[in-house]
């Protein structure tokens, strides 16, 4: 497979005070109260006081109300907050003391060889090109746009792990850089939701070639945004979901395994995340990632988009042999080797049988 090496930047703001403050000039300008500002918002006074004060952190859903209420995007109140938390981080405090440090941490050499960012000798030219790959001018800007991030969502969701390593932000950046320019409608839960069959469907195709731009048109519909970015060294990830700019929804995905199976499961995974835990975003997907309810129900969504829950009994009763299961597969329209790969999780076959069903692919450099 092949992807997209641009590596355009986008403008890094450059805001150090509390969105708090752009809050109360708003309310200032518009003659409001604090009161006034709760009731618009729908919450306590106590509630808009703190988010004012800047004790209360900006998530999805109040990026969405200051949205509404005051203006601008979901994502410039998110951008803002994130900024923000950055730039008042306590240097003992930051998993990375500085620039060089930085930079020592990420996958330069698969950067440099995916095409992401050009090759460097002095360590002036890294760090120069690290800050423009990430379309940010400091130390302090990265970590409140990438790690705080998601540390803040393992926080409140255990969704993650306590750290994003310097590597998987440099894969969700690349990811933010391939999508940047693809045109998607208005966020729609209902279209998505609608498209599973015929993303079902897609598993069939054999060639990335084919089905990645159907599988890209068909999400652009309901308002998704997809990259396909292959990891690199020191990044563990298989896939992400978040929301970016205007509050458009945006799936990562890394192709770690090479397999349709795997592909596909958290594919269907990462959709479950978007119908049924919008507002928890981001989530990140990790190997080794702790399991809690909501990647149980992103586990089950995935394992019952593959095979119905009306079917799910005949799966169970296939047993290990070749023409049964491609029989079942053809009759609920989904590929061999999803089955297969959910034979293998539920333990009704092993792990190295029924193998050859799987499809397999590979990169392309």
């Amino acid at each position: 497979m092949v992807s997209n090496n641009t590596s355009t930047s986008q403008p890094a703001p450059n805001w150090v005070s509390p969105p708090g403050h752009t809050i109360v000039s708003i309310l200032e300008e518009r003659e409001l109260t604090v009161e006034d500002f709760a009731r618009e918002i729908g919450r306590t006074a106590a509630a808009a006081q703190k988010i004012v004060d800047g004790v209360q952190a900006i998530d999805v859903d109040l990026a969405q109300r200051l949205a509404d209420t005051l203006g601008a995007s979901p994502s410039f109140w998110i951008a803002r907050e994130h900024d923000y938390r950055g730039s008042i981080a306590a240097p003992e405090g930051l998993k990375i003391s500085n620039l060089q440090d930085f930079v020592s941490r990420l996958p330069m050499r698969d950067m440099q060889r995916f095409g992401w960012v050009a090759t460097a000798r002095s360590n002036e030219e890294k760090i120069a090109e690290t800050l423009a790959f990430f379309g940010v001018s400091s130390l302090a800007q990265w970590q409140g746009r990438y790690e705080g991030a998601f540390e803040t969502a393992a926080y409140r969701k255990s969704a993650a792990h306590s750290s994003c390593p310097a590597a998987t932000t440099a894969w969700l950046r690349q990811g933010e850089i391939e999508t940047a320019d693809d045109p998607v409608a208005v966020w729609s839960s209902k279209i998505l939701s609608d498209q599973l069959p015929k993303l079902r469907r897609l598993t069939w195709q054999k060639r990335p070639l084919v089905f990645l731009p159907k599988l890209k048109a068909l999400l652009a519909e309901a308002g998704v945004k997809i990259a396909v970015v292959r990891a690199p060294k020191g990044c563990s990830a298989s896939g992400a979901v978040r929301v970016l700019e205007g509050g458009v929804p945006h799936i990562q995905m890394s192709f770690r395994y090479l397999s349709d199976d795997h592909f596909w499961f958290t594919l269907f995974h990462e959709i479950g995340h978007l119908l049924l835990h919008y507002s928890s975003m981001p989530i990140l997907e990790l190997n080794e990632s702790q399991i809690n309810s909501i990647e149980n129900e992103a586990n089950e969504f995935a394992s019952s988009t593959i095979v119905p829950l009306e079917h799910r009994e005949e799966m169970l009763n296939l047993g290990g042999s070749r023409f049964p299961i491609v029989d079942f597969a053809k009759k609920i329209g989904i590929a061999p080797g999803l089955v297969v790969g959910q034979l293998q999780h539920l333990g009704i076959i092993r792990y190295n049988q029924m193998q050859h069903l799987k499809r397999r692919f590979r990169w392309s450099d």
